[in-house]
């Protein structure tokens, strides 16, 4: 390890830091989130001032730090004095269309350089990445304030009553998709220009037309969403909200979206390095740039401090496992309800068919790819997630008892044991293995 690495991480663990959310990514999708979230990045969306100071990704983990989120919490609010959170969703939104037309226009482009498509690349990847951040901070600020101000005028389901205020009242790429079915769009339209979904590591493959086509057999009819009555003075921070999860996946569809559009440059690259076009997972996006290659294991760690990086491989924490004589796990109620059944663990989208009417879904967290199991389960379990998170809003939707935030629940639970979701009491209890 260099000097300067030594120092990003030696500035990075100065703070308290604990597990927070799984996810498939490699060197190649961390490279383009480092260095997102300083000041510099932020400028450039037009949110100056914002800044997370830090963050750390070790062997497929992302860890949170109360210190370095309720730091930026000054910043924030005084930043929503004067604005409100749908100026960066318009302001996306734009982004949005601007990029997807470039990426297309130097798709078709065959005499510019590689590397001038890549540096164009780099940028738009890394300005998504700085609107990724935007709704992890806006959150752990919005989040506790309107808890504060919903339990002065509501006394009972306080957690079911925020989810339900909050849904969002804009559509995401999922419910688009979805009408466009019940429409009777032809289904190989409907795949290109949805297939991307499923491609949500960067590398995984697209929606099948069969896939479709047992998405559109398994449709039900749309319902529209029954707001609670909303107290006079919490109007505003609940449209604020409902802007917010609309922001929080709106991000990351626009980030997966535009990589998947970029694939034909993309293999380009790996064919000038004699690559597969998976096996770029494994490199920065830089090097590919630069032309000097180097190959990161797939338990490798991304350290950001203050917009410097550093890269390494293996886990930069001790590792501590003391899960195994666990025989039950708590969490936060999404919807209620309390079943017995068969637990099936997911721990990606190629498992969610192993999944069969009346089992309970075990996952790290849930997507618009893990529908069709959703529909088929008994129950909902999630490591991940808040109130308004996508497990909670089809555990809703779907009237399907659902307990989110349980953190350990995949590496407690295994496949095949008879479990017990008490999604009253917010407990998941292993009766038989």
């Amino acid at each position: 390890m260099d000097k300067k690495s030594k120092q990003v991480l030696e500035q990075a663990l100065k703070y308290k830091w604990e597990l927070w959310l799984k996810r498939n990514f490699y060197a190649f999708m961390m490279s383009l989130l480092a260095g997102s979230s300083s000041k510099k990045a932020f400028k450039k969306i037009g949110l100056n001032g914002w800044e997370l100071k830090s963050f750390i990704f070790t062997e497929g983990h992302w860890f949170w730090s109360d210190e370095v989120f309720d730091d930026i919490i000054p910043t924030l609010k005084n930043w929503l004095r004067f604005h409100r959170i749908h100026e960066i969703s318009d302001s996306l939104e734009i982004f949005y269309q601007k990029s997807h037309t470039r990426i297309t226009s130097l798709i078709k482009d065959k005499k510019m350089p590689l590397k001038n498509k890549l540096l164009i690349l780099d940028d738009i990847f890394h300005k998504t990445g700085s609107y990724i951040w935007s709704a992890h901070m806006l959150e752990h600020v919005l989040w506790k304030e309107m808890k504060l101000k919903t339990t002065k005028y509501i006394s009972t389901d306080i957690d079911k009553y925020i989810g339900d205020a909050a849904y969002p009242d804009k559509k995401n790429a999922l419910e688009l998709m979805e009408d466009e079915m019940r429409a009777g769009v032809d289904l190989k339209i409907i795949r290109k220009k949805y297939s991307w979904m499923r491609a949500r590591d960067g590398f995984a493959r697209p929606y099948s037309l069969q896939e479709l086509k047992e998405h559109k057999a398994h449709l039900k009819k749309h319902k529209i969403h029954i707001y609670p009555d909303i107290p006079k003075p919490l109007i505003s921070i609940y449209k604020e909200a409902r802007e917010l999860v609309y922001l929080r996946t709106r991000r990351t569809d626009v980030f997966y979206e535009l990589i998947f559009l970029s694939r034909p440059i993309l293999k380009e690259a790996a064919k000038k390095y004699g690559l597969s076009f998976q096996n770029l997972k494994y490199y920065q996006f830089s090097d590919l740039i630069s032309g000097k290659l180097k190959k990161y294991s797939s338990n490798m760690s991304c350290i950001d401090y203050k917009g410097e990086v550093c890269m390494l491989d293996g886990n930069i924490f001790a590792k501590k496992d003391a899960t195994e004589a666990v025989s039950e796990v708590k969490g936060m109620t999404a919807q209620l309800g309390c079943v017995k059944g068969t637990a099936k663990v997911v721990l990606s989208v190629k498992e969610v068919s192993k999944v069969q009417k009346g089992d309970i879904l075990v996952t790290y967290m849930t997507s618009p790819d893990f529908l069709q199991a959703m529909k088929k389960a008994a129950a909902f379990v999630t490591n991940e997630g808040g109130l308004t998170c996508h497990a909670a809003i089809i555990a809703r939707e779907l009237k399907t008892p659902c307990i989110i935030g349980t953190k350990i629940a995949t590496k407690v639970i295994k496949d095949g044991d008879l479990i017990e979701v008490d999604a009253n009491k917010g407990i998941v209890k292993i009766l038989k293995r």
